[in-house]
């Protein structure tokens, strides 16, 4: 068994500007069994801010991760820790921002366990 791995999935800071979608770049996790991550988003100017995992068996077709269908919001300037545990081989997150002129810094990273 591999041991643990550090990941950032969003470098601190990060800045996202516009109502769009935006991923991660899919790690191959077939090593490692789980993930804990922490997901910070600071004060965003309009609309709404959504994280959504995703996991997939070739980087082409992604799923929403299991347990975790509906986005995840932590709250203004609020981290949230999660425990996911894999299923497929390539995971990623994808943030969704909505709202005219939406902008907002976040950061996630954590632990490959």
């Amino acid at each position: 068994m591999p041991a643990d791995s550090t990941i950032v999935l969003l470098p601190r800071y990060t800045t996202l500007v516009g109502a769009t979608s935006f991923t991660t770049l899919p790690l191959d996790v077939s090593r490692f069994g789980s993930a804990q991550f922490q997901i910070w988003r600071g004060p965003q100017t309009t609309g709404t801010f959504k994280a959504f995992i995703e996991e997939s068996l070739d980087t082409e077709k992604w799923a929403p991760g299991a347990g975790a269908p509906v986005g995840i919001d932590p709250g203004e300037t609020l981290a949230k820790l999660f425990s996911y545990s894999f299923l497929l081989r390539w995971f990623r997150l994808r943030i969704v921002l909505t709202g005219a002129d939406a902008r907002v810094m976040c950061w996630a990273e954590g632990l490959l366990r």
